[in-house]
């Protein structure tokens, strides 16, 4: 069964009155969809490092406190020379006191997390050095015990200048 092709005056005549119509919604998804792209992202969290798995990253949005969740690429010699976005939570902030006692961290004498002795492939992992967190320094965590943060010295703390965006998390 052969089909019958519209004629080239039917095809514009239709498109022209589908673009009077809803022409208005397309430039709304549109203008969203540009927005959506260029401001915020989804990020899945791969790791058990933190409780949630799916988040939503406000890029740009550097300017956070304690309790937040920050999306940033640590020093490429903590991540073996690799550029890599991870997701954790600021637990200890600009001119904040990070101290230890043993390998257990306290900010403003409340407790943070506990550093372990040995990394899982049984390399031994050195605790970062307590002191007075500078201008733009944060101590970041993850809420696993095996997560790899701010409580070792290989990762170090996190300077504002790494982050990529404030993160929130969906689920």
């Amino acid at each position: 069964m052969s089909r019958m092709k519209a004629h080239p005056r039917v095809f514009w005549h239709r498109l022209k009155d589908h673009v009077r119509r809803f022409g208005w919604i397309w430039l709304a998804v549109f203008l969203i969809l540009s927005l959506v792209n260029n401001r915020w992202h989804l990020a899945l969290n791969r790791s058990h490092s933190l409780p949630f798995k799916l988040f939503v990253i406000e890029r740009g949005q550097k300017d956070v406190k304690v309790g937040d969740y920050v999306a940033f690429e640590p020093k490429p010699s903590a991540v073996g020379g690799y550029r890599l976005t991870f997701i954790k939570e600021v637990v200890c902030g600009p001119g904040q006191t990070l101290t230890r006692e043993n390998r257990t961290f306290y900010c403003d004498g409340k407790e943070l997390t506990t550093a372990k002795k040995r990394a899982l492939n049984g390399n031994p992992l050195e605790a970062t050095q307590p002191q007075v967190l500078g201008e733009d320094q944060y101590f970041v965590r993850g809420t696993h015990k095996d997560s790899y943060d701010s409580r070792y010295e290989s990762f170090g703390l996190i300077d504002r200048c790494r982050f990529s965006g404030r993160a929130h998390p969906l689920f």
